[in-house]
């Protein structure tokens, strides 16, 4: 889900913490929805709708621990594979059994429609002292647990990580950030996956004591030789509803053809009351 990488940098820039992302022995609970399309330089569309369950930890202001779990449909060719840190392009006419790889005549594409559990993503974030009580770094590696049906094209089924650092700072009412990320791919059996890397540069903007907005350029390497770099604008909009409930709208668009051609969701999150 989109809205995961940009988590620490939206959190400052929404008033919901200034000295550490999180509270001490806090837990969250998120539910939102994610909806992309595109033709990721195929000659059909693939249509991505995630719906993913994400429980976080702080047992400390340093340290947040995060599961997350997605329910899936997949509607395309074939040459995508869902997935909660970005997912992955395959390429055109690559299908995983289910789409138009291998099973093409002609002119004809196969368009194929599944859905089910995702991959469980599972995260550690550290939060480093803030430097010159300003400038706010998070360090966090993620796991993905590869319990998705690659027969029917929701995972790899293999293990993949990232290491990430995102570096932000507020000025004013300015947040800006910039994150960096290192992902570790698993190979499919007849696809060899890079490991790639990921950034993201960008601000959100306080607008009172209870929204924000914010916008980046995010930006992803090709996890193989036949797919293109992935490249979006990405916005939010965050509205603290209560103490306990906060929600978020947001958007994207593609401006590279490893990129969906366009995205929206939006996300629930409940903190029990102390």
């Amino acid at each position: 889900m989109k809205i995961n990488q940009l988590a620490g940098a939206i959190l400052i820039a929404s008033g919901l913490s200034v000295s550490g992302v999180a509270a001490a022995d806090e837990w969250k609970y998120s539910l939102g929805t994610d909806i992309s399309s595109g033709a990721y330089g195929d000659s059909e569309d693939t249509e991505i709708v995630s719906t993913p369950f994400t429980v976080s930890y702080s047992p400390s202001a340093s340290w947040t621990f995060k599961a997350s779990l997605p329910w899936t449909s997949i509607e395309g060719p074939g040459g995508v594979v869902p997935g909660g840190d970005g997912g992955i392009v395959i390429g055109p006419g690559n299908g995983r059994g289910n789409g138009n790889g291998g099973n093409q005549t002609g002119d004809e594409v196969v368009i194929t429609e599944e859905s089910g559990l995702g991959d469980l993503w599972l995260t550690g974030t550290y939060s480093l002292q803030p430097i010159a009580q300003q400038y706010f770094v998070d360090l966090s590696a993620k796991y993905k647990l590869p319990v998705a049906d690659e027969d029917k094209g929701l995972g790899t089924g293999e293990a993949d990580y990232t290491l990430q650092a995102e570096v932000f700072t507020v000025v004013d009412n300015f947040t800006p950030f910039v994150t960096v990320a290192r992902k570790y791919k698993g190979d499919l059996p007849e696809t060899e996956l890079r490991d790639v890397w990921y950034t993201s540069v960008g601000s959100g903007y306080r607008l009172s004591e209870i929204a924000s907005v914010g916008a980046s350029l995010d930006y992803q390497q090709a996890a193989t030789a036949e797919s293109d770099a992935q490249t979006e604008i990405f916005g939010y909009y965050s509205h603290k509803l209560s103490n306990q409930w906060t929600g978020m709208l947001y958007g994207y668009l593609g401006l590279a053809d490893g990129s969906p051609d366009q995205g929206f969701g939006f996300q629930v999150s409940y903190r029990p009351a102390d």
